[in-house]
């Protein structure tokens, strides 16, 4: 047989070899309504559950309603449902047994997020005795197991529960850093196995804070001088035993951050007036150095997800005009990264489009990613 002919027979019947992609598998179509997903969890490969608002567009003053979305099949179809509450975050320990925080109320569920239960009212709480579930100043939680919880939030806020949330406690090295409670908020909490990071971020009030959204004053948001802001940190290397704080007067706000053991990624947000709209630190929590392993020009980065082995993605979007704060969806982008150092763009369905995009996944090959604008993605081998 020629040896030129037979070389083309073996490449037709050799196996094509196909780069992953991320495909639009959900996308919320309800006349003139539109869906802001708030946060999206997979904690298995199969089930899912998605939180979000649903404004009218045409009616901007109608009460927006708050739904979930749960799948069972890995995202091929998804049930939705209403929530009586605006919805902040969600956590789930395993694929059954999750945690809702919502603005007046922590809820709980041992169904997957089909139906939840009220845990308490997030009445404001009471720092000192710290007896009832956490207030509505809570923006996150995390549960280590079924009864060992944290929640952070609002006005330097660190609580520890040892029931479930049914009652929680100060987490006393909360308060350490100098930082006015009402200007001081921790928003990021990931723990995994003994490691723990929760940051946060005090930013005192300017007498040149603009009066109008920055993309109706694009010349006075460009021009506006950039101050460091007070990051916080508090961390854990024994399972949230102990905790350790400290600050560091830096730029922008940490908007996600995700360990994989004693490693981690952690995203900075900047406003307009920054060279980048975000950049991107990789975190060694064995000897507390940091390393900035991205940042673009042209990519507005609002997640990451990093795993065992140094892999991680991120998340985020192209920004259509100069101003990160245009309320104008851009194109959604996600990169990969082998070692969490050089970071390449993978392929996006060009339908997804967002100002914002969250990550979610119970491992480094089944991952989802949820927009403001209503998509969800798929990881497609």
């Amino acid at each position: 047989m020629n040896m030129k002919y037979l070389a083309v027979v073996l490449a037709l019947f050799a196996p094509v070899v196909r780069a992953e992609r991320w495909s639009v598998q959900y996308f919320f179509d309800q006349d003139h309504d539109t869906l802001m997903i708030e946060d999206l969890a997979f904690p298995s490969a199969l089930r899912g559950i998605a939180v979000g608002t649903v404004h009218d567009e045409l009616d901007p003053g109608k009460k927006p309603r708050y739904i979930s979305l749960v799948t069972s099949d890995g995202g091929e179809h998804w049930t939705e449902a209403p929530l009586k509450d605006h919805p902040r975050s969600l956590f789930f320990l395993n694929e059954s047994t999750g945690w809702l925080v919502t603005d007046s109320a922590l809820w709980f569920t041992e169904e997957s997020g089909r139906t939840w239960s009220k845990i308490g009212e997030q009445k404001k709480p009471d720092r000192k005795l710290g007896l009832t579930p956490p207030g509505g100043l809570i923006t996150r939680v995390w549960f280590v197991n079924a009864q060992h919880g944290f929640a952070v939030g609002l006005q330097k806020t660190i609580l520890e529960s040892l029931d479930g949330g049914k009652t929680w406690k100060p987490v006393e090295e909360a308060a350490k850093p100098d930082a006015k409670p009402g200007h001081a908020v921790y928003s990021q909490i990931w723990m995994d196995g003994k490691a723990g990071v929760i940051f946060g971020t005090s930013i005192p009030p300017r007498p040149d804070d603009p009066h109008l959204p920055t993309w109706m004053e694009p010349e006075r948001a460009v021009k506006r001088k950039q101050v460091p802001t007070l990051t916080l940190l508090v961390q854990t290397l024994d399972g949230g035993e102990t905790w350790h704080s400290s600050t560091a007067p830096l730029f922008g706000d940490v908007i996600a951050a995700r360990l994989a053991g004693f490693d981690g990624l952690a995203v900075f947000s900047y406003s307009e007036g920054f060279e980048f709209p975000s950049d991107v630190y990789h975190l060694d929590m064995r000897t507390g150095a940091t390393k900035r392993v991205f940042a673009e020009k042209d990519r507005r980065v609002t997640d990451c997800a990093a795993f065992a082995g140094s892999y991680g993605f991120l998340a985020g979007v192209e920004p259509p005009g100069k101003l990160n704060s245009l309320p104008v969806p851009g194109k959604v982008k996600i990169l990969q990264s082998s070692d969490l150092n050089k970071w390449e763009e993978m392929d996006v369905d060009y339908k997804a489009v967002a100002r914002s995009v969250v990550l979610a996944g119970p491992d480094r090959g089944h991952q989802w990613a949820g927009t403001d604008t209503g998509f969800i993605l798929h990881l497609v081998p």
